[in-house]
């Protein structure tokens, strides 16, 4: 038998009546009549009984028997039967209470906003916490009451869950139990044909954010409690732009788009019932690109000079950047910083406006000195960053290694391991944070990574003046904004709405006769047009047409065509594609641009590796290389029109001659073994590419073998002639039955 720590309550006096219209119908508007607790803890809990109220959730009527709180926002409950329980219940985990109604109707649980979950702002979360009112057919529903408390001035929120009770009878209720600084549920009913306001819930927080391109869900959930009477939705927007709202603005459920994009909205939801009774939700919405900051998860450093490198690694707390010679030391070395974008890759969006952040913490203070920034291309970025060498690092050449301590220069790049440029600016002032322009060449480097991982190279090429140190994360000083240290990747993670990946690529030099330009359209809402912009003057952002010419309108494709004579050499154009969504609206493009201006000469050898030996061509105290070049150029600049060639030896055992040295293809006789290396470079007197031939030359075919990296040793090939032959059986046959000198048995 249970024991009883309480007794039931008597009907408690109406003292605070409210003026709450109810239907004509309802004589006896009180239901509630009776309440027991049981599984007391004494001194805990029960020690004041709790108090059925007919009538009494008003404003100004005290909400518990066991302290001064009173009700401050009795919102649509307001004049309603409850029952005023014990605050100091709360923290018994066994109590039960029984509550008795007189006819059939609906039953609310007032529960603090902060169960479950401590957010006060919030509805409870119930499941570890209370999961038993939900089990018990209890639902959320839209109806708050405020709980004032004299003593400190504030105001706690409890939201009601429902259920319909079908006859008269007797309900139980389990323990709330969720922390000392919640306030116990309240017990509250109305009977049937009572009329209440609808009951509105959203799933969104009255102040939402969403981004350009987005649309905000709306899932409402409508109930009428009381006279259960038919309700009707209507949707309007307040304040903002332009919205849409979709299927209609008659729905519960609505997506809401918003196509004049960036800017401040307020969305109204009206319900009314049968009655004209109304209950009225209004949602803030914040249209704006969501920001991202990232500083690096790894660094290090290379060097190619006397004090470090080429075969030494450095992960220091200072990242230096230079090209440095005074006359008494020479510095060669660059940096690459590692970030993780794994968290910030969504399906559906893309980056954008991406910028790095740095602060030079030394330098030389040459305000010419440049840093050049490019990324290390995803089958090259796998590597670790510690431990790393000048020896084994992507994107600068180790095969051959440059010579000690010589000038880094744009030459010094290996370009089959990087991206193109993705930016280059002026090193800042000493101790002053610097952004970079955004760079849509960086946006598109990060939105082709799939592994969540990319690394970025820091390099200047710059005359021999460079030299100025960037502090690690773990030394730099703070950004106030973001509050991130070293060199920070920062920029827009959106719903991608703009033309990306333009053909030809940013800031890439191209024929006059290009004979189109394309781009890749966003995906598709509504129906696609795009309008494309194309000029030679910097573009003004606040024209429509950006003070550009107007190439085409209204292209439902991805590419226009360009009409033959429209380039002209030695020019920069700069171009614009906008693209129209009929449902989202216009996003306004990207600033590309291209140069008709001359392009560095192409010079590809058709054997960048040799391995020969001596006696190769006949000759025994010699070796014959033949070397294959292939040159290329665009004619410009016109004059000369032409590109001049030079073959010269960068080093080897001994000096050979090259004659003639201005030619694609030679021959040449080496007279020693040893490793030479000799360069081709192409000048079209203002730019110059250069391409270099590595030789080996061996003693013999065998020694040339050995040499190549993808050398196998035959197993059979026990003397290592590379031959497997009769002078192996001889070894085989000498050892024959031999023991290892190293062997503690005997021979078997």
């Amino acid at each position: 038998m249970r024991s009883k720590w309480g007794i039931i309550a008597l009907i408690g006096l109406g003292l605070f009546a409210a003026a709450q219209t109810v239907s004509a119908a309802i004589t006896d508007p009180n239901i509630i009549t009776g309440v027991v607790r049981y599984n007391c803890i004494e001194g805990t809990s029960c020690d004041t009984e709790p108090v059925v109220v007919n009538g009494g959730l008003v404003n100004g009527a005290l909400v518990y028997v066991d302290r001064t709180f009173v009700f401050a926002d009795a919102n649509d409950l307001g004049g309603i039967d409850v029952v005023r329980t014990a605050v100091d219940d709360k923290a018994n985990p066994s109590l039960q209470m029984d509550v008795t109604l007189s006819k059939s109707g609906t039953l609310f649980l007032l529960i603090d906003n902060r169960v479950g979950d401590n957010i006060a702002t919030d509805p409870p979360t119930l499941g570890t916490a209370m999961g038993w009112v939900l089990t018990a057919g209890f639902v959320q529903t839209g109806y708050t009451v405020g709980v004032f408390n004299p003593s400190d001035s504030s105001t706690t929120y409890l939201t009601a869950f429902a259920k319909d009770i079908p006859a008269a009878g007797t309900i139980s209720l389990g323990a709330q139990n969720d922390g000392t600084s919640r306030l116990t549920y309240l017990i509250a009913a109305i009977p049937a044909g009572w009329n209440l306001a609808p009951s509105v819930v959203l799933n969104v927080p009255a102040s939402v954010q969403v981004a350009p391109g987005e649309a905000l869900e709306i899932d409402a959930a409508v109930l009428d409690y009381g006279m259960n009477t038919t309700t009707t939705v209507l949707w309007e927007k307040v304040s903002g732009g332009e919205v849409v709202f979709s299927p209609d603005n008659t729905s519960e459920d609505v997506t809401v788009s918003f196509p004049e994009g960036v800017g401040e909205y307020v969305l109204r939801m009206i319900v009314t019932d049968g009655e004209g009774t109304r209950t009225v939700k209004e949602i803030n919405v914040s249209v704006q690109i969501p920001k991202f900051a990232l500083q690096a998860t790894d660094h290090c450093e290379i060097g190619n000079d006397s004090n470090q490198g080429p075969t030494s690694s450095r992960k220091s707390t200072i990242s230096d950047v230079k090209n440095y010679n005074d006359g008494s030391a020479q510095r060669r070395r660059v940096c690459y910083y590692k970030y993780s974008i794994a968290d910030l890759k969504q399906e559906g969006k893309a980056f954008a406006n991406s910028y790095l952040m740095l602060n030079v913490d030394k330098g030389n203070l040459y305000t010419t000195s440049h840093i050049y920034v490019y990324g290390v291309k995803e089958e090259a970025d796998g590597f670790t960053l510690t431990g790393t060498t000048w020896a084994t690092a992507p994107g600068v050449d180790n095969n051959p290694i440059p010579p000690l301590n010589s000038a880094i220069t744009i030459d010094t790049l290996d370009p089959d391991d990087l991206s193109p440029l993705l930016a280059a600016f002026t090193v800042p002032v000493l101790d002053v944070w610097q952004a970079t322009e955004p760079s849509p060449a960086l946006d598109e480097f990060l939105n082709a990574d799939t592994d969540g991982n990319i690394v970025l190279m820091f390099i200047t090429y710059d005359p021999e003046s460079c030299g100025f140190e960037i502090c690690s994360p773990s030394h730099s000083r703070v950004e106030p904004e973001t509050n991130l240290k070293g060199i920070i990747l920062r920029g827009n993670v959106m719903t991608l709405t703009w033309a990306t990946q333009p053909v030809p690529a940013n800031n890439m030099s191209v024929s006059i006769n290009l004979p189109q330009l394309s781009w890749t359209n966003p995906p598709a809402v509504g129906e696609i047009t795009c309008d494309v912009f194309l000029g030679t003057t910097e573009p003004n952002l606040l024209d429509p047409d950006y003070g550009l010419m107007t190439l085409a309108t209204g292209i439902s494709g991805n590419s226009v065509t360009l009409p033959a004579g429209l380039l002209q050499p030695n020019t920069t154009y700069y171009w614009v594609v906008d693209v129209h969504d009929s449902i989202r609206g216009t996003t306004r493009g990207y600033v590309w641009t291209f140069n008709t201006s001359n392009a560095v000469p192409s010079v590809v050898l058709e054997k960048p590796y040799q391995y020969l030996w001596l006696g190769n061509a006949g000759d025994p105290a010699s070796a014959t290389a033949v070397i294959n070049a292939t040159v290329t150029d665009d004619g410009r600049p016109d004059p000369p029109g032409t590109v001049t060639l030079l073959w010269e030896q960068i080093s080897g055992p001994v000096s050979v001659p090259i004659d003639p040295d201005n030619v694609e293809d030679i021959t040449l006789v080496l007279p020693e073994k040893g490793t030479y290396v000799f360069r081709l470079s192409a000048s079209d007197g203002d730019l110059t590419g250069t391409a270099a031939v590595q030789i080996f030359v061996g003693a013999d075919p065998c020694e040339a073998a050995k040499a190549k990296p993808t050398y196998v040793r035959l197993s059979a090939d026990i003397n290592n002639d590379c031959y497997v032959d009769l002078g192996d059986l001889a070894v085989f046959a000498a050892q024959w039955l031999n023991c290892n000198e190293s062997m503690d048995a005997p021979c078997l």
